[in-house]
């Protein structure tokens, strides 16, 4: 017999006997029962009916992420991230016993037609979770062997879906909320204040929700945090827009009251104001604060180095084709343009159910351009957007650090609509972003492109931009290398910053695509395939493509909302997470098309 063999058998037996010795001891000390830890409490807030489902996840081994994908399958209780849990007949006591010493988070639902899932579309299951400290997300309790934790508490919440069909007249102008191809499209014309007013009354339930569920909950989830530290910032720092914009963020308040929306926040303690609409429409800036300025320490104007901590706010990714890659039957040369919407993913699915079509008119003779925004309810800006001429600006953060000291910062929300409303062309929009008058809100990516197939038209182009300057990156300029394709994600490739230790802090210039630029290289090899293959791009091979770059090596499950714009055609399609079949990224999901026109009807 082989000698090996013989130690790794004699281990085996020594093994067995010390752990039959160990389960002697504790029989002799405790009875099983108690060598597992129990957490119990109570059951609360939103619910109609059906079974009450409350689970505990190994918080060591699962996040917030792992949630979103259990919650897609069957019986999520079931699942392998649960590690015990307890169903109810109704809201009211709990009690999960039969858990090893741990660290737990605690989740709940209540599955309200009881068919073994988890519906969150028009938010028809409540969901919720236990929460530590002064943290609005999942919280995690700590549970030593034989501990029995007692009270805690477990709110069950279930948003405002939208109504079916609501309008409203103010002054000259107003607006519409309605349901189109199963979206729902919000219709706002007038001044500013208007449209903003009625934006306020007629999607005031859900701008509540998205401020307390997505805003706090999801990205400032300290609410002293946010009340003492970022909102005084933003007072100081964003003055240009308090002054010109402060009377529409008041409007839209406003038009919440007028609706019977109820104000008054549980979450902080106090009224919603116009600093709630300011912080929202600057949400993208909140990463970047709470990223770079706190948890990176850079608010700090001496300090010279920068911990990452392994955090980014730095997702999203879209692709563009026009020219030779399409001349077929459905674009005959013109641009198509995918944009994947990454991470904005809440866990009430607050981002995905609130998701409107805004078609945006101005008022008769104010030189301005009617726009149609992809946003959520309380935007006055707009971020993946087309205008009347077809001109597309779609988002992606960058890593460059905002410029903290300035007190004129324009979030790029706001610089979008603005720049829709004003410009036609690609050359117009950045020679707008050349000569602004404000700062912008630190490192971006904005994916620019218009009609292709007219006399004036040009190339589509990456405005590679931060809050020192910027730079126009080109067809070519890097892999795809020919004339009629761009691939962007979220770092800079030419622009090395007219502040350049802004960009490098954060590594946010690559000379190459880098190995770790998962999304980049994951959509070049589809177009590298297509090339080898002589195939031309329409629909099918752009979703492919934003399909590549929702489930790369880097990430997968966060993509929210997909939109691709055909620009020459005057028309765009989405796609959302799909709440009824869970399928967590978009581009997996339908595509419903509109015309631009279509959406003021």
């Amino acid at each position: 017999m082989d000698p090996g063999k013989n130690v790794f058998h004699g281990l085996e037996l020594f093994f067995l006997l010390s752990v039959l010795f160990l389960l002697f001891i504790s029989c002799g000390c405790t009875t099983t029962g108690q060598t597992q830890a129990s957490v119990a409490g109570t059951i609360t807030g939103d619910y109609t009916e059906g079974p009450v489902y409350v689970v505990a996840l190994d918080a060591d081994r699962y996040g917030p992420s792992d949630l979103r994908v259990m919650e897609e399958g069957e019986h999520p209780e079931q699942s392998e991230y649960v590690t015990a849990f307890t169903v109810l007949t109704a809201p009211g006591a709990f009690k999960i016993d039969g858990l090893p010493a741990g660290n737990y988070t605690l989740y709940a639902w209540a599955d309200t037609d009881d068919n073994g899932w988890i519906d969150h579309a028009a938010y028809r299951d409540p969901t919720g979770w236990h929460s530590t400290g002064e943290r609005l997300g999942p919280g995690t309790i700590s549970l030593a062997q034989g501990e029995s934790l007692q009270d805690v508490g477990i709110r069950l919440v279930a948003p405002s879906p939208y109504p079916a069909e609501l309008k409203i007249s103010v002054g000259d102008g107003g607006g519409r909320l309605t349901v189109m191809k199963g979206r729902p499209v919000l219709q706002l014309r007038g001044t500013p204040e208007e449209r903003a007013y009625a934006m306020g009354y007629l999607a005031g339930p859900q701008i509540k929700d998205w401020i307390e569920y997505v805003l706090l909950e999801t990205f400032y989830p300290s609410v002293e945090e946010y009340d003492d530290i970022f909102i005084p910032y933003l007072k100081a720092h964003m003055i240009g827009v308090l002054a010109t914009r402060g009377d529409e963020f008041d409007a839209v308040i406003d038009g919440m009251e007028a609706r019977g929306v109820d104000l008054y926040s549980d979450t902080l303690g106090r009224d919603l104001a116009r600093e709630e609409i300011l912080a929202e429409n600057a949400y993208p800036f909140l990463l970047y604060f709470r990223i770079y300025g706190l948890a990176m320490g850079d608010l700090d104007p001496g300090n010279e180095s920068i911990q990452d901590r392994g955090i980014s706010p730095h997702l999203c990714s879209s692709a563009v084709a026009w020219g030779n890659w399409t001349e077929n039957d459905e674009l005959g040369g013109g641009v198509i343009h995918g944009k994947n919407m990454d991470g904005e993913t809440d866990l009430r699915k607050v981002t995905v159910n609130s998701l409107l079509i805004v078609a945006s008119e101005p008022q008769v003779g104010s030189g301005q351009k009617r726009v149609v925004g992809f946003d959520w309810p309380g935007f006055i800006g707009t971020f993946n957007g087309m205008n009347e001429d077809g001109l597309v600006l779609v988002p992606h953060s960058s890593p460059s650090v905002p410029a903290w000291n300035e007190t004129d910062f324009l979030p790029y929300v706001l610089l979008y609509m603005d720049t829709l409303q004003g410009e036609s062309s690609v050359d117009s929009a950045w020679e707008f972003w050349q000569t602004m008058n404000q700062t912008r809100t630190g490192g971006h990516n904005a994916g620019v492109s218009m009609p292709y197939l007219n006399s004036s038209g040009s190339a589509p182009v990456c405005f590679e931009a931060d809050s020192y300057g910027g730079v126009e990156r080109k067809a070519g300029f890097i892999k795809p290398e020919d004339p009629f394709s761009l691939i962007i994600t979220n770092n800079f490739y030419q622009y090395q910053g007219a502040n350049p230790k802004a960009v490098s802090k954060v590594q946010g210039h690559h000379e190459t695509i880098e190995p770790g630029d998962y999304r980049y290289l994951a959509m070049l090899d589809l177009f590298d395939t297509y090339e080898e293959e002589g195939q031309t791009i329409g629909t099918p091979e752009m979703i492919a493509l934003m399909q590549a770059a929702s489930t790369s090596e880097e990430y997968q499950g966060i993509t929210e909302y997909t939109f691709v714009a055909y620009p020459d055609q005057g028309a765009f399609a989405v796609a959302t997470e799909d709440l009824v079949n869970h399928t967590l990224d978009a581009p997996f999901a339908p595509f419903t098309r509109y015309s631009f026109e279509e959406v003021f009807g």
